[in-house]
């Protein structure tokens, strides 16, 4: 039981450690630069749609950040069900890592992304690194690891985080509204090429 909470842990510890490193420095860039080359970020269309995203994003921060402090400091966690075997569990553990990894390389390479295209001095559509992948990066580590959580800390009670993916899909098409305003169709062409969420599978004419 503590060798595989000290996995998890130490996991959630890393994964905190590298979103600190590759999103605070261009999140700061980003307020500098806002400005001049700024991508249109629109607001919750309804109450539903924010508390949707905010709520479930909250919990998912605080958890990563409160459960390694307590299992590290008490080999206990309160949230995970102790009954279960650590043969069984381990599967489940390693499942949620595996996705939460796949998340947060890509939001990861879409921050990058971002800060490579705050570097220009006009708008212009970014479709590099992360953005190559999926249209919303930011959205897809969210959701990845609103998934992969509950797993890679094998409690349920964190499978209400997956309250939060329709709040995530409903900002991105929102969010897109005001891109094909701006860019256009530059951007419905860019649709076409990459998924909005999710890999898109190309089929050779």
């Amino acid at each position: 039981m503590i060798e595989l909470a000290e996995l998890s842990n130490y996991f959630f510890l890393s994964y905190i450690s590298i979103y600190i490193l590759t999103h605070f420095p261009f999140d700061i860039y980003m307020l500098i630069k806002k400005n001049k080359a700024s991508y249109p970020t629109p607001n919750f269309q309804s109450t539903l749609e924010g508390l949707l995203v905010v709520l479930p994003t909250f919990l998912f921060w605080f958890y990563l950040l409160f459960s390694p402090i307590v299992v590290l400091s008490s080999g206990k966690n309160v949230f995970v069900i102790e009954q279960v075997s650590d043969t069984i569990k381990f599967p489940f553990i390693l499942f949620g890592i595996i996705i939460m990894s796949i998340g947060l390389m890509i939001g990861c390479f879409g921050r990058i992304g971002r800060g490579a295209y705050l570097a220009r001095k006009e708008a212009k559509l970014s479709t590099t690194w992360g953005h190559a992948i999926v249209r919303h990066p930011s959205y897809f580590l969210y959701i990845t690891g609103f998934i992969g959580l509950p797993f890679a800390a094998f409690s349920p009670y964190l499978l209400v985080l997956l309250l939060g993916i329709p709040g995530y899909i409903l900002t991105s098409k929102h969010e897109e509204e005001a891109l094909i305003g701006k860019f256009g169709e530059e951007y419905k062409i860019y649709m076409k090429k990459v998924g909005r969420l999710f890999l898109k599978i190309r089929r050779e004419k």
